[in-house]
């Protein structure tokens, strides 16, 4: 989230602004073309809005309020109304996704796959580029943004059988099997979980992988949703020692089966995209 500051001190309010970050990505999981989504709330006086964004290409998406841009500052003319704006990005995400295939075991790639029968796995592995380095008791320490990646795809029964997810779960309704993964990268680092008593009870995952018998290989659309609020969400931010972490770790475990279990609206969301996703080739 950029700044937002009022040009005139008559047009000050509570404005803020929320923003989502919308990637197209190919079957590998490399970013095909990145599209930013602006919505500046709070807006309750007329006068000259100063915004900081580094988009290309923007426009209004909903409503008349016209810009001008100089170099990373937007000017808008506000009209007493929230303003909605997109546009696109060259920037390298802070967390990117690799998706690998393999056919009996062997890797393959995702366009030779297509038609092919036997056991597949697919492996996401989500890497975490957004660390900085911070001194904690002394100690120069990395530290990540903390993303909660959480991927779900909807198998067609016809082609998939026998669908198991690590990381993951399986939910299937006789006409489609629905698998949700969810994995943590660089949260175990920031941590410094690694040899010791928590770390061995608590594996936090940074990969999700579905393996199945398939026939006939088909895939419509994955989608994944980052989000780095999860661990203000559960406290674990706010965890002072070890007890406090364990019982924190604790909470965020079962919170990820509740996010696994409870992903009904994404996967609704998804069923409309893979709809909606044939007229959207036309």
């Amino acid at each position: 989230v950029m700044c937002v500051m009022p040009v005139n001190a008559a047009a000050e309010s509570e404005i803020s602004k929320d923003e989502t970050v919308y990637v197209n990505a190919d079957a590998s999981g490399k970013q095909t073309k990145v599209t930013v989504s602006d919505w500046l709330k709070g807006i309750e006086n007329s006068g000259s809005l100063s915004d900081v964004s580094s988009l290309d290409e923007v426009k209004n998406v909903k409503g008349e309020e016209t810009f001008t841009k100089n170099g990373s500052e937007i000017v808008w003319n506000a009209e007493g109304e929230d303003i909605y704006y997109q546009g696109t990005s060259d920037k390298n995400l802070p967390v990117s996704m690799k998706v690998t295939y393999y056919l009996d075991g062997k890797e393959i790639s995702p366009k030779k796959l297509v038609g092919k029968s036997g056991k597949v796995k697919i492996r996401y592995e989500y890497e975490n580029h957004s660390a900085v380095t911070k001194t904690i008791n002394g100690k120069q320490t990395t530290v990540y943004t903390p993303f909660t990646m959480i991927t779900a795809a909807i198998l067609n029964t016809d082609n998939f059988s026998n669908v198991k997810a690590t990381n993951g779960k399986v939910i299937s309704d006789g006409n489609k099997h629905i698998v949700i993964g969810v994995a943590m990268p660089g949260l175990a680092d920031s941590l410094n979980l690694k040899n010791t008593s928590i770390g061995s009870n608590f594996d936090i995952p940074e990969d999700f992988e579905i393996t199945a018998d398939v026939e006939d290989f088909q895939m419509t659309v994955t989608a994944t949703v980052a989000n780095s609020d999860t661990l203000s969400e559960f406290g674990l931010d706010d965890a002072g020692d070890l007890s406090e972490l364990t019982d924190s770790l604790k909470d965020l475990e079962n919170a990820t089966d509740k996010l696994c279990d409870g992903s009904g609206d994404l996967v609704k969301g998804i069923e409309k995209l893979v709809t909606a996703s044939g007229k959207l080739k036309s």
